[in-house]
């Protein structure tokens, strides 16, 4: 039985690495899921509708133009008193059949609408915050990739690590299996380095689950199932600290650049300009009215008469009450405008947060990733001393499976931490409102098709 668990966890784990197609890297992720990402899509949906309004709320403002026309036949049955051939006063009924004809052409064109005005204005405001809103949610996408890339690579190094543990500890069991038939060992070690064996088994499945889930996750996004990834090189990930090196530029250009802090400014322009346009409802409106009419035999009155008429005037309206509907809608847009800069300062008091809290991580960061760097190389010397030791009988099984988890522990926290530090840069300069397609391509050269990341 548990020969069989063993050869289903290598097939499984042999199945899970990249096996053939070219490797996928970062930056062709990010324009895949800049194709296929739903979320990217709607947003574009999202600018298209808006920018839409910009041409609603102008044709407000220019002429309207309406046709009609009609044309039918009638019957008009009248009853009237008449004298008959003995002179005496009788009804006499009377059918009249008439063709009808009616056609008409109006113009309206305002001249003075302020509010129409106002909406046309808050609109374009609006059209320009939903450009801003698809900055925004394109430059999400690029964080969003960078962190499924990152987590799938984490889970195939962690994978590799944990291949790594189940060979070590298979050759600790056959070299307990060994030493016991020659005498100098005890089934107590056989018997722990086949718990050993079992449990990094165990974790192996695990970890195998992880590796299919973070690809899907990728496919997700970018809807492609990635054969394979490049790794990361060591070599190449640049350890360096933000530039400028003072917190306060960065939170200084985030305030300024962050599409959520404009985003903000603007919704507070397009409350005021809601207050305006509620107020001016008020206001006279003066339109320009014309237009020509045609009928023939349009009426009982004028049956065989024909009318041509042509019209010109200025038509003024102005609303004197409408129980209070405007009173009401100022009150509601000058709420809305007192929602909007309070949420502008939340979300000023929050990039705050988040730039420090990305420039401090990027700081100590790069020292997590030289410490790590340090642990692992001694780990790697404490297991070899331990593994010595168990073969001088010094050590026990036990002693070389505490090494070897502490040298498993240490490389999944350097491999993280160096992730974390690449995602920490990344989103700094997404709340600084400066992150683009270079800094994809920066990043992207930090990673290699043929090379395996180095521990």
């Amino acid at each position: 039985m548990k020969l069989l668990i063993s050869v289903i966890v290598a097939a499984v784990m042999f199945t899970a690495l990249p096996l053939y197609g070219d490797p996928l890297d970062l930056s062709t992720a990010w324009q895949d899921a800049r194709e296929y990402d739903a979320r990217l899509g709607a947003a574009q949906a999202d600018n298209q509708i808006y920018r839409e309004e910009v041409d609603k709320a102008r044709a407000q403002m220019r002429p309207t133009i309406r046709v009609s026309a009609a044309r039918g036949r009638s019957e008009t049955m009248s009853t009237t008193q008449g004298y008959n051939n003995k002179g005496k006063l009788v009804p006499v009924n009377k059918d009249q059949f008439y063709s009808t004809a009616n056609y008409g052409v109006s113009i309206r064109q305002p001249l003075l609408n302020m509010a129409n005005y106002t909406a046309y204005k808050q609109a374009k405001l609006v059209a320009a915050k939903s450009d801003i809103d698809l900055q925004k949610e394109d430059a999400a996408l690029i964080v969003r990739t960078t962190e499924v890339y990152c987590n799938a690579l984490y889970a195939e190094d962690n994978l590799e690590f944990s291949q790594t543990l189940i060979k070590s500890a298979q050759e600790q069991l056959q070299q307990a299996k060994r030493r016991f038939e020659k005498g100098f060992g005890t089934i107590t070690e056989c018997n722990e380095a086949q718990a050993n064996y079992d449990i990094v088994l165990a974790s192996g499945l695990e970890i195998v689950n992880g590796v299919e889930f973070s690809r899907r996750e990728l496919e997700n996004l970018t809807g492609h199932y990635p054969d394979s990834l490049c790794k990361l090189l060591p070599d190449k990930l640049v350890l360096s600290q933000p530039e400028p090196a003072t917190l306060q530029f960065w939170i200084n250009m985030a305030l300024t650049n962050n599409h959520g802090v404009i985003g903000g400014y603007q919704e507070i322009q397009i409350a005021k300009k809601e207050i305006d346009k509620q107020q001016f409802s008020r206001y006279p409106t003066v339109d320009l009215v014309g237009g020509r009419n045609y009928s023939n035999s349009e009426t009982t009155s004028s049956i065989g008469s024909i009318y041509d008429t042509y019209s010109i005037g200025l038509q003024l309206s102005m609303p004197i009450y409408n129980g209070g509907y405007v009173s009401a809608s100022v009150r509601q847009a000058r709420a809305k405008w007192f929602k909007a800069q309070e949420q502008l300062l939340l979300q000023e008091r929050g990039v705050q947060s988040d730039v420090r809290k990305y420039y401090n991580s990027i700081v100590t960061g790069i020292a997590q990733i030289h410490a790590y760097e340090q642990a692992v190389k001694s780990r790697e010397i404490a297991l070899i001393g331990t593994k010595k030791g168990f073969e001088a009988g010094l050590r026990s099984n036990v002693d070389v499976l505490d090494a070897q988890q502490k040298l498993f522990a240490s490389r999944k926290d350097l491999a993280k931490s160096r992730y974390q530090y690449i995602l920490n840069r990344i989103m700094l300069k997404q709340t600084a409102g400066s992150l683009s397609a270079t800094d994809v391509e920066e990043v992207n050269g930090w990673f290699a098709a043929s090379a395996k990341s180095t521990q």
